[in-house]
Parts: C-alpha cells; structure tokens; sequence
C-alpha cells in the first residue's frame, strides 16, 4: 500500500494539486488573520471561527480537489495506470481514499499551524480539547463524501463534482446552521462537518456527540468506499461529462 501512496504522490508532484494543498490553506489563513486584525466582535472566539469558516469553505474545496487529483490520470491514456496495472481495483479505490484523507489533513495542518503561531504570539489562550475536535469535524466530518466525490469524479469529471459540491455546500449551510435541518439534518452525511462545527461552538453539542457523529461518518465512508470500490472494478475508464 505504501509504494501506491508514493506512486500517487509522485502523480501529481507537478501539477496544479500541489498548488492548491500548500498554498490555498496559507492564503485562507492570511486572509483570515488579516480579518480578524481589522474586526472587533470576536474577541476570546477567534478559533471558533476560523474553524467554521474552514470548514464551510473545505466542504466545497474537496468537490474540485479531488477532480484534480485524478487529472493527471486522466490525461495519462484515461487512467491506464490505474485500470491496466495488474493491482486489484478495489484496493486501489480505496487506497487512493487514504491518500486523499491524508491530503485533506494536511492541507488542515498547513492552515492550522500559521493561524496558532498568530494566536500565540498575540497572546491568545487556545483550549487542546477545543483545537482537537474542531480539527476532527475538520478532517473526519469531511470523508464521508470523499468516495462519493471520487465516483464523480471518474463517472461525470469535474462537471458532476463541482455541480454537486454546489448543491451540498448551500444544502448543508442550510440545515446545518438554522432550525430547517432540526430532526432531518442527521440522515444527510455531507450536512455532518457544518452541523457538528455549528452545534459545537453554539454549545447544542459536547464532545461526546460530536465524537458520535463522526463515529457515524466513519462508518458510512467505510461502506460507501466498498460500494463504489465493486462499482470501479467493473469501470471501463470512460467519463459521461466533460468540463
């Protein structure tokens, strides 16, 4: 599994992907510290809030993250690595879920880390038990669309991705942070991330639901990435949609 991880970072080594893992989480946090600079209204909140504003923002990213990350595949005699490599596809499907899961922490730490070394040096106290579920909803909140956005990737390209990133995103906003989604919002897994940050900094949820809630976004990636992973062992590498 380990030489697949490198084959696939050795993939989009030089391509725009590595752009966007290191320099869109520094440009979201500059932006946000150059917000909080200028602003008055959140003092003693401002990790509450950037997480929130992370999180809504990453909900979307990952729509055309992904796409991206299968670009390089794609052009490479549409995905002849892949579909022609002798390797199982189940296990490259899921493999390549790994892969990105470690992405999307990763570009998490990279606009974590700046944005701590601010509160720090400005003499700002941050709560670890805070820091750490926020950056749980952060990361885990976000992988059960992760196999989803795979299967459009491949079947409808970045067309079907961003359409349906779109759609999610403003469903989630939606019943994740007003009293539409109440009773309803659970049975919606891309609603978890901005529900379980909302309800957490708003004081509707403590640790332990939101700890059970990714527990449950967990489990529906695990069976979604066993689905889709039958569905691509049967693919024939041909896309419906072009951008």
């Amino acid at each position: 599994m380990l030489n697949i991880l490198k084959s696939y970072l050795l993939r989009i080594k030089r391509t725009p992907a590595i752009m966007v893992i290191i320099l869109c989480p520094l440009i979201f946090t500059g932006l946000f510290i150059v917000y909080l600079l200028s602003a008055t209204g959140l003092k003693g909140v401002e990790l509450a809030y950037f997480f929130v504003a992370y999180t809504i923002l990453a909900s979307f990213s990952v729509s055309f993250f992904i796409p991206m990350l299968y670009e390089s595949d794609k052009k490479a005699g549409n995905y002849a690595n892949d579909l022609r490599i002798g390797i199982c596809r189940k296990k490259l499907f899921f493999v390549r879920f790994i892969f990105i899961f470690i992405l999307l922490m990763t570009i998490e730490g990279i606009a974590i880390l700046p944005f701590m070394l601010f509160l720090y040096f400005y003499g700002i106290n941050v709560q670890i038990l805070n820091l750490a579920v926020y950056a749980m909803i952060g990361s885990v909140g976000l992988i059960s669309m992760v196999p989803v956005y795979q299967f459009l990737s491949l079947k409808f390209n970045y067309t079907g991705s961003i359409l349906t990133g779109v759609i999610c995103t403003l469903a989630a906003v939606l019943l994740g942070t007003t009293d539409l989604g109440s009773g309803i919002w659970y049975y919606f897994p891309f609603v978890y991330p901005i529900r379980l940050i909302y309800g957490y900094v708003s004081g509707y949820f403590n640790v332990y639901n939101v700890i059970f809630y990714l527990f449950i976004s967990f489990l529906i990636s695990f069976v979604s990435v066993v689905i889709l992973s039958f569905w691509y062992n049967r693919w024939d590498g041909i896309s419906e949609m072009e951008e």
